[in-house]
């Protein structure tokens, strides 16, 4: 599991894997929709060693792995392997199905310095029901964000993890508060 995982800021291994945050919606109008017969994406497989990669080494795989791509054009980790499994166990079943569907319109894969994220919300429905996912490369901690059936509810993995949001997501909780 990605939890099992030495941390995961180094070289392109973390790039890869966080570029997978941003499979969390469904295909574009007119695809077909995805099926729970369909095979499981690749694992993203971490080596026992992470060598140290070059700033601009790490900025190439990152856009090779998927930054700034959007969900529909990305593998669904959110859905299938380990990082799906880490968000299931976090969530619970119930919330983790509302999180997927509350980012099944969402923004590209993101980042700000070692914080990946991805925000989104249910179609039609932008400012009751919505999500934000944040991951700290650095730290392979997570924090999620979840505002639904006029409920707002954080989690965080591992537990009492420090995850700063990014200035998007503050922004996004600043005018779903109307501050």
């Amino acid at each position: 599991m990605l939890s099992d995982f030495p941390v995961l800021a180094r070289g392109a291994v973390c790039a890869a894997a966080l570029a997978l945050l941003a499979a969390c919606g469904d295909k574009p109008a007119g695809s077909p929709a995805p099926s729970s017969a369909s095979p499981a994406a690749p694992a993203v497989q971490a080596p026992a060693s992470a060598p140290e990669a070059s700033p601009a080494a790490a900025s190439a795989s990152a856009e090779q792995a998927g930054v700034d791509l959007y969900p529909h054009q990305n593998t669904d980790v959110l859905r299938q392997g380990a990082f799906a499994e880490r968000l299931r166990t976090l969530l619970g079943p119930q919330a983790h199905a509302a999180l997927l569907e509350n980012l099944r319109v969402s923004g590209p894969l993101s980042h700000e310095g070692d914080v990946w994220f991805v925000t989104g919300n249910r179609p039609h429905e932008g400012g009751s029901e919505q999500a934000a996912i944040a991951y700290d490369g650095k730290t392979n901690a997570l924090r999620v964000w979840l505002h639904h059936a006029g409920q707002e509810q954080e989690f965080v993995d591992p537990p009492g993890a420090q995850v700063a949001w990014p200035q998007d997501i503050r922004t996004l909780l600043k005018n779903t508060h109307g501050n």
